[in-house]
């Protein structure tokens, strides 16, 4: 590939940054976070999608979301309640038809109601009652046209007795059959147990697991998809180099958050040393400490 079709085939946004930038704006770019729309987030947006535009029933299906730590869970779902974000008929404010909160760090069915209100920017009363909170929420989630609520880091809610997970899990319940619209719990493989310990939450919250990225296809598609992000004046073609593209699944151990902050760090590399394209020997110069080794290793010593 020539440099001028490298060029040509980047997004309009990076190559602007890559022909008039210079080199501290270009790494400025490389420090912030970026999202790959990626082909695990669009089967995930068509999974999503099925339950938010479904036809109302009695018995509302769920989401159990899980996967490994690092792996782009919180972000995809973030990804999704935004893109959802739309003005309304009236074009006087925000319709988000999909509310994302974080699950309190412990079983605390009081605390995730508490989460919600504050996410509804609505007065609320930690003296009321559990039901009278339930109708509270219910008659906001109607009136702010609110279809779907995502409950992220669910395994916090293993923190505590288990009669506080019971209650916990027991008001999730509760709130989908009162609200009936589906909720989506993630969190890591942990908080499985928390679905699978009551038989109705097990058949309500279907179970899907984000894998980590193996080396087929789909991870070649996620490498292009990465490189066009950087702001490299030479195309570095690391999807087409078997041997590097192998190095970095290995090293980040197919987690998406590693695979990207690899890339970057070399990416980084290649604009500081002149090179302006990443090459498999930039992997030793850039010192990265797999996820697995990490702990008991330092950074820096003074």
């Amino acid at each position: 590939m020539t440099q001028k079709e490298h060029l040509q085939r980047l997004p309009d946004k990076i190559r602007k940054l890559v022909l008039e930038s210079e080199d501290k704006e270009r790494l400025k770019f490389l420090e912030r976070p970026t999202f790959i729309k990626h082909t695990k987030y669009k089967k995930l947006v068509k999974k999503l999608d099925e339950l938010l535009y479904s036809p109302k029933k009695h018995r509302v299906r769920s989401l159990l979301l899980v996967g490994n730590s690092n792996n782009g869970k919180t972000e995809m779902v973030l990804r999704y309640a935004k893109s959802k974000r739309k003005m309304d008929k009236s074009y006087e404010y925000y319709v988000e038809p999909v509310m994302y909160v974080q699950s309190p760090n412990r079983a605390s069915i009081h605390e995730l109601f508490d989460a919600i209100f504050m996410k509804l920017e609505v007065p609320y009363s930690k003296s009321e009652s559990l039901v009278e909170r339930q109708e509270k929420i219910k008659y906001y989630f109607e009136k702010f046209e609110i279809d779907m609520l995502i409950i992220d880091e669910i395994q916090n809610a293993l923190i505590g007795s288990i009669n506080k997970q019971k209650e916990f899990m027991s008001g999730i319940k509760n709130l989908s059959n009162i609200l009936k619209k589906p909720i989506v719990l993630v969190g890591i493989p942990t908080g499985v147990n928390l679905v699978y310990n009551d038989h109705q939450l097990k058949s309500r919250f279907v179970p899907t697991k984000i894998k980590n990225w193996e080396y087929n296809d789909e991870y070649f598609s996620l490498l292009y998809a990465i490189e066009l992000t950087l702001p490299l004046k030479k195309p570095s073609l690391i999807y087409e180099d078997e041997k590097l593209a192998k190095d970095i699944l290995e090293l980040s151990d197919g987690l998406i958050g590693d695979i990207v902050t690899i890339i970057y760090l070399l990416a980084t590399y290649a604009i500081k040393n002149g090179d302006e394209k990443i090459k498999r020997g930039m992997l030793k110069k850039i010192n990265y400490i797999p996820a697995w080794e990490r702990e008991g290793t330092y950074a820096d010593e003074i």
